[in-house]
Parts: C-alpha cells; sequence; structure tokens
C-alpha cells in the first residue's frame, strides 16, 4: 500500500516538473517573441511616419506657387528617424547609409521615391531643415542671418571631403555646405560613397517636376553603387542561401 501511495506521489511529482518546465519554455519563447515583435513595431513606426510626413505634402503649393512632387513610399520603407548626433556617431565608427534631407525640398522628394528601393534594410533619416545655417549679401555685404546648430558644424568637419563650397552670389563664405538631398554611404567610420542632388534636368524640367523613367534608373544606379561599397562583404542575415 505504501509502495502504490509513493509511486503515484513520484508521478505527481514528474508531472508537476514537466509542467513547471514547460511554463518555463513557453515563458521564455514568449519573452524572445515579444522583444522582437518591439523591434519591428519600432521600425514600422518609422516607416509609416515618414511616409506620412512625406506623403503629405501631395498635391500641396509650395510658397513659390510650384506643387510638390507626388511621393509614393511603400509601407515598410527602410528610412528610420534619425538625430545629428546618431548620423555623428554613424561617420565616425558606423557602418551604413545617412540621408540628409527633408520633407518640402522638391529635390529630396524625387530622391526618396529612388532611394526606398536600395538593398539595404535600414536609412538612417537626418532631418535637416532647421540644422543649417545662412548668409545673405545685405547691402553689399556678406552677412550670417541664422547661425547653424552645434552638430551641424560638426557634420561640416566629419563631411568636409564630399561636400561643396558655400557661395552666395558668388561670394565664399569660408565654409562648406550642406546641400540635400545628401546621401552618405559609410563603412566602419570611413566616408565609401556620396550622392548630392539628384541627376540633372532635361530642358524645362524643374526640380518640382517628377524624374522620368530613365532619370530614376540613374539616379537608382548611383545609389545602388553606394550601397554596394556599404555592403561589401558584409552577410546578409536574412538570406537562406548563405554569404
Amino acid at each position: 500500500m505504501k509502495e502504490v501511495v509513493r509511486m503515484k506521489n513520484k508521478r505527481k511529482i514528474t508531472l508537476l516538473i514537466i509542467l513547471l518546465l514547460t511554463l518555463i519554455v513557453l515563458g521564455v519563447l514568449l519573452f524572445f517573441n515579444l522583444n522582437k515583435e518591439d523591434k519591428k513595431t519600432n521600425i514600422n513606426t518609422d516607416a509609416v511616419k515618414f511616409k506620412e510626413e512625406y506623403e503629405s505634402l501631395n498635391g500641396s503649393e509650395a510658397e513659390n506657387g510650384y506643387t510638390y512632387p507626388k511621393v509614393a513610399l511603400e509601407d515598410n520603407n527602410p528610412f528610420v528617424y534619425a538625430s545629428v548626433d546618431d548620423a555623428i556617431k554613424a561617420l565616425e565608427n558606423g557602418t551604413g547609409i545617412i540621408y540628409f534631407g527633408y520633407s518640402s525640398c522638391p529635390w529630396c522628394r524625387n530622391a526618396v521615391n529612388v532611394l526606398q528601393h536600395v538593398n539595404i534594410n535600414e536609412i538612417l533619416y537626418v532631418d535637416m531643415s532647421d540644422q543649417r545655417d545662412t548668409y545673405e549679401v545685405i547691402d553689399g555685404v556678406l552677412t550670417k542671418t541664422k547661425d547653424g546648430t552645434d552638430g551641424y558644424y560638426k557634420l561640416l568637419e566629419l563631411l568636409d571631403s564630399v561636400l561643396e563650397d558655400y557661395l552666395v552670389d558668388g561670394i565664399p563664405t569660408g565654409e562648406k555646405r550642406m546641400y540635400v538631398p545628401l546621401v552618405v554611404g559609410v563603412k566602419e567610420g570611413e566616408i565609401v560613397g556620396s550622392h548630392e542632388a539628384t541627376v540633372d534636368l532635361n530642358d524645362r524640367q524643374t526640380a518640382y517636376d517628377a524624374l522620368t523613367d530613365d532619370q530614376q534608373e540613374e539616379l537608382k544606379d548611383v545609389y545602388d553603387g553606394i550601397v554596394s561599397k556599404v555592403n561589401a562583404n558584409v552577410c546578409d542575415i536574412d538570406s537562406d542561401r548563405g554569404c
């Protein structure tokens, strides 16, 4: 009789251990799945926000009377919001693609339509709408009318080799200029490629006109060249074909 009771108790203990282990395993799996979903949600949130920011100006009229170029972005576009400090860190020791621009810039709007299709999972987006300084010629004298942010001047240092001189009415300001859109490829803290603006425009075509199919292909080739240098010797962790 005692032996029967002992066997029953052993079975109960065994079942309890199995149940406890099952709960632990399920808890661990749930934890990692939730973390994975959180990461996906963050990326998707940025993609949706970027899409809404740029597409919100579709059909709107700019102050100069032109209509903003139409932007059509995919829901899972690769753009991720980044601060100037994030860009500085990436340029100093990171690897990836950085896009500097802003939504009301007509060149930028045409650029992102193409840039979204390059072969990379993430593109850092730095809004430059209120970062740069400005100069004007007032009564024949070159005058700074707005200071740039501290981060902007640091970017000028880091990007010096790929930037053009800042001229106002042909007068040099003594510094470089971050004209946008500016797309920069960086690999382990070294700039491996960059491209400013979009492509040469046709006769009577303005920055507010959509790029032709040929122009989009030309721009895509430029961006692909930058991305290929960033991706060189890097395995795609999402690939099922190996490196």
